[in-house]
């Protein structure tokens, strides 16, 4: 199978792919250690009032001058604090059985 692409739609798709590298570049060097509310949020793909919510658990914020700033690695940390192992299931086994045809004879 042979795809052919008039010029225009060379360029459209050559600006799209373009777009998309240059994106992950900008992605890639948000090396910021702290962000603001609405960038922890994307960060950590949660919405903007989760970050609030989390402050008022006890996440660790910087105030400068009324500002708000959150670390990322701080952040990290205290989420991992948070994590509980799963309990263990007290769930019986699954039984398969299998049944035969008596033979007859």
């Amino acid at each position: 199978m042979q795809v052919v692409l008039d010029p225009e739609q060379r360029q459209e798709i050559q600006s799209m792919v373009i777009k998309a590298v240059n994106d992950g570049i900008k992605q890639a060097k948000n090396t910021k250690p702290y962000l603001n509310r609405k960038e922890v949020a994307k960060y950590f793909g949660v919405a903007e009032s989760t970050i609030s919510y989390w402050a008022t658990l006890g996440m660790p914020v910087a105030v400068i001058d009324g500002r708000k700033l959150y670390g990322k690695q701080s952040i990290t940390n205290w989420l991992q604090s948070k994590e509980q192992p799963q309990p263990e299931q007290n769930k019986k086994p699954l039984v398969i059985a299998v049944v035969k045809d008596k033979q007859r004879n």
